[in-house]
C-alpha cells in the first residue's frame, strides 16, 4: 500500500512537471521574458530535449516529404500518382531519417550550440572562467535554447503544412522559394527568443544579448563536421554506446551543479518555514537577488530583518539594493543601521556603499568624508579609490583626482591574479577617465 502510494505520488509530480514545461513552452510566444526566467531556474534540460526532439522528427517530414509530394503534382492520400507510395507510407517511410536528423540536431544544440553561446556571452560579462560559467550555466541555457528550439519549429510548422497542400497550385520556382522560406521561418523567432535568453541568464545589455546571438550562428559551420562523425558512430555499435557514455558522464557533471543549486534552495525554502531562523531567509533572499528577482530577495531580506532585528547583513544588502534601484534615503538608512551595530562589517565595505550612495545624490562632501574614512583601512582598494577619484573630480579637485585614477591603476596592476580579473573594471574605468581629462 504504501509503495503504491508513493508511485502516485511521483506520477503526479512528474505530471505536474510536464504540465508546467508545457505551460511555460506556449507562454514563450507572449511572454517570452517571464516564461524563460521560469525555464532558466527550473532548467529541466532532459524534457527540453525529448520535446526538442519530438517536434523536430514532426517537422522534418512536413518540409521535406509534403513538399516532395506537392513538387510532384499534389497531395494525394488516395490514389496517388504512379510510381509513387501514398501519403501515409510515404511519412511513415521518412521517420527513421526524420529521428535521426532530429536527434543530429538536438545534439548539435546541448554539445556544441550552448558551450559555443555560452563562452561568447561570457567574453562580454567575464565574470568567471570559462569552465565556471559553464559549470554554473549550462543547464538554464540548455534548457532555454533547446524549448526555444522547439517553440520556433512549432510555430513554423503550421505555414510549412500549409505551403505544401496547396504547393500544387504553384510552379516549380515558387515552390523553390517557398520551401527555402520553410527552413528560415524558425531562425528570426529562434534569435529573437536566444537573445531575451542570453540576456535573462548573463545579465548582459540587448545589444550585448543580440551580439552574442548573432556570433552564436558561427557553429552552425561546425554541423557538417559533426553530421559526419554523428553518422560515422551511428554505423558502430561500439562506437555508438561509447559515445553516449562519454556524453552522459560529461553532461551529468554540468547539471549536477544545477541540480545541486536546486536541492539547496529547496532546503532553503523548507527551513524557512521555521519562524524563528533569520538567517535562512536571509541565505534565500542571496539566492534570489544573484538570480535577479530582487522582490523577492527584498521580502526575504526584510522576513530575516523581522524576525532578528540585529541582523546586519540583510541590512546591508537591502541597502545595496535601494542605492542600486535609486532609492537613496532608504539605501543610506539601512547602511546608517548597519554601521550603528558593526562599523566594520564586510571589511569595513560599508563605508565604500555608503560614499557610493552619497555620490548618486551629488551630497560629494559627505561622500569625499565616507571614502576617506573607508581607505584607512583598506588603503589598496581599487574600487575605493576609484570612487575617491570621481568625488574629488566633482568638487574640482582634478589634479587629486588624476592622482587618485593613477592610484587605482596601479593598486589593480600590483594585485594578484585571482584579484586582478575581479577588479579590472576600475582599471578599464580609470583609464577612460584619465583619458578624457587628458582630450
Amino acid at each position: 500500500m504504501a509503495s503504491a502510494l508513493r508511485a502516485f505520488l511521483y506520477h503526479q509530480r512528474d505530471a505536474g512537471v510536464m504540465r508546467t514545461y508545457f505551460r511555460l513552452l506556449f507562454t514563450l510566444l507572449w511572454q517570452p521574458g517571464a516564461s524563460l526566467r521560469q525555464l532558466s531556474q527550473r532548467a529541466p534540460v532532459g524534457l527540453a530535449a525529448v520535446v526538442a526532439f519530438a517536434v523536430a522528427a514532426i517537422y522534418v517530414p512536413v518540409t521535406g516529404v509534403l513538399a516532395y509530394y506537392a513538387q510532384g503534382g499534389g497531395l494525394r492520400i488516395v490514389d496517388p500518382p504512379a510510381g509513387r507510395p501514398g501519403l501515409g507510407p510515404a511519412l511513415i517511410s521518412h521517420l527513421p531519417g526524420a529521428a535521426m536528423s532530429a536527434l543530429l540536431f538536438v545534439l548539435f544544440t546541448t554539445v556544441l550550440y550552448v558551450p559555443f553561446a555560452i563562452l561568447i556571452a561570457n567574453l562580454f560579462e567575464r565574470r568567471h572562467s570559462f569552465s565556471r560559467s559553464l559549470r554554473e550555466t549550462f543547464a538554464p541555457t540548455a534548457a532555454c535554447a533547446l524549448s526555444c528550439f522547439s517553440i520556433s519549429l512549432l510555430v513554423a510548422l503550421l505555414p510549412a503544412a500549409v505551403i505544401s497542400w496547396q504547393g500544387s497550385q504553384l510552379s516549380a520556382g515558387a515552390l523553390v522559394g517557398y520551401f527555402v522560406l520553410l527552413i528560415l521561418i524558425p531562425v528570426p523567432i529562434f534569435a529573437v527568443l536566444m537573445t531575451i535568453t542570453l540576456g535573462t541568464i548573463f545579465r548582459i545589455g540587448r545589444a550585448a544579448a543580440a551580439m552574442t546571438t548573432l556570433l552564436s550562428f558561427l557553429s552552425l559551420t561546425c554541423l557538417p563536421v559533426l553530421s559526419q562523425v554523428f553518422s560515422f558512430v551511428c554505423a558502430s555499435p561500439f562506437l555508438l554506446l561509447l559515445l553516449i557514455f562519454l556524453l552522459r558522464e560529461r553532461l551529468g557533471d554540468l547539471l549536477s551543479t544545477q541540480r545541486a543549486r536546486q536541492a539547496f534552495k529547496q532546503n532553503l525554502e523548507a527551513s524557512t518555514l521555521n519562524p524563528a531562523d533569520a538567517s535562512a531567509h536571509y541565505n534565500l533572499g542571496l539566492l534570489y537577488q544573484q538570480r535577479g528577482e530582487f522582490e523577492a530577495a527584498e521580502k526575504s531580506f526584510r522576513r530575516a530583518i523581522e524576525i532578528d532585528p540585529s541582523e546586519v547583513d540583510a541590512n546591508y544588502q537591502l541597502g545595496r539594493m535601494a542605492r542600486v534601484q535609486g532609492r537613496l534615503p532608504e539605501a543610506i538608512a539601512h547602511f546608517e543601521t548597519v554601521v550603528r551595530q558593526a562599523p566594520a562589517h564586510s571589511q569595513h565595505e560599508v563605508w565604500r556603499e555608503i560614499a557610493h550612495t552619497y555620490l548618486e545624490a551629488k551630497q560629494y562632501e559627505d561622500a569625499l568624508a565616507m571614502i576617506d574614512r573607508f581607505l584607512v583601512e583598506r588603503q589598496s582598494d581599487a574600487e575605493g579609490r576609484y570612487w575617491r577619484g570621481q568625488a574629488l573630480a566633482a568638487v574640482g579637485r582634478s589634479s587629486e583626482a588624476e592622482a587618485e585614477m593613477k592610484s587605482c591603476i596601479e593598486a589593480v596592476r600590483t594585485s594578484p591574479a585571482y584579484k586582478y580579473r575581479r577588479e579590472q573594471e576600475w582599471l578599464k574605468l580609470a583609464e577612460q577617465f584619465l583619458r578624457e581629462r587628458r582630450a
